[in-house]
């Protein structure tokens, strides 16, 4: 493997490690049974065959992997997918590009949940981000205000499989390997983005914020509100997060949750 890929498979791992595993790059068995990587509007969908679920399953609780002297290894090696961190990895690697060039001020989106902000924009004010409203996704829920700043997103909205009339998410929980279903709709993670404004020798403090931002806005998402909270208080990670969670007495169905980040509601 090259020395990119391994790089990324160890920043895959330890992410594992420090959410207590509700990040999981393993899952390709699991998403393939979903058929969740397939794009077939016409395919027919139906619930993974029961054996060999739990046989894939218990293969994703008891292996997993580590890079040892630049060498992956591993007894049982899950199949791999690395679609909740592969954006913001992109993402870095543009942001590298763009501080090679000298280049202050950009806006660049992968897929539209996973955003990089540099810089201001051409009025010369912050960027304005908008976060989908998770009941309605034609409307905005709100906008954040930002600059140099990594934005990832992670919502069952965004792409979803229907099965006998039942609406599953996109996202795997690694516990139960089913789709996740808890009392989050939506998780929004900011981290600081490297920019040619601030001293060279504090840029590589962010040379992964891509990379993590992608894979902790899944992570909090398959944890649920409270957990996400606690793991918030206690990380070692420096972002921030917006949490939009349901809610029965607010007439939109849901509530808002953030830390410290701009954030105007609509």
């Amino acid at each position: 493997m090259s020395e990119a890929t391994l790089n990324l498979l160890a920043l895959a791992n330890d992410v594992r490690d420090a959410t207590g595993g509700a990040f999981n790059p393993c899952l390709g068995d699991i998403i393939d049974l979903w058929g969740l990587n397939n794009y077939d509007e016409s395919a027919e969908r139906s619930l993974p065959p029961r054996d060999e679920f739990f046989r894939k399953l218990e293969l994703l609780h008891r292996y997993g992997y580590e890079i040892k002297n630049n060498i992956l290894e591993s007894y049982y090696l899950p199949a791999i997918d690395l679609g909740a961190i592969g954006k913001g990895y992109a993402l870095d690697s543009v942001n590298d590009y763009l501080e090679s060039g000298s280049v202050q001020n950009a806006l660049v989106s992968m897929g539209g949940s996973s955003i990089l902000a540099l810089g201001r924009n051409r009025a010369g004010d912050l960027w304005s981000i908008g976060i989908k409203d998770p009941v309605n996704p034609e409307n905005l829920a709100g906008v954040i205000q930002a600059g140099d700043k990594f934005i990832s997103v992670a919502a069952g909205y965004e792409r979803y499989i229907n099965i006998n009339g039942i609406d599953y998410a996109h996202i795997i929980d690694p516990e139960t390997g089913y789709p996740v279903d808890n009392d989050l709709l939506c998780a929004v993670v900011i981290m600081d983005a490297k920019s040619v404004s601030m001293p060279r020798d504090r840029r590589g403090r962010f040379i992964n914020n891509g990379a993590l931002s992608d894979a902790l806005s899944t992570a909090l998402y398959v944890m649920g509100r409270q957990n996400a909270l606690d793991f918030y208080t206690r990380s070692d990670f420096d972002f921030e997060m917006i949490l939009f969670y349901k809610s029965d007495s607010d007439p939109r169905g849901y509530a808002i949750l953030h830390t410290n980040v701009s954030f105007n509601e609509r």
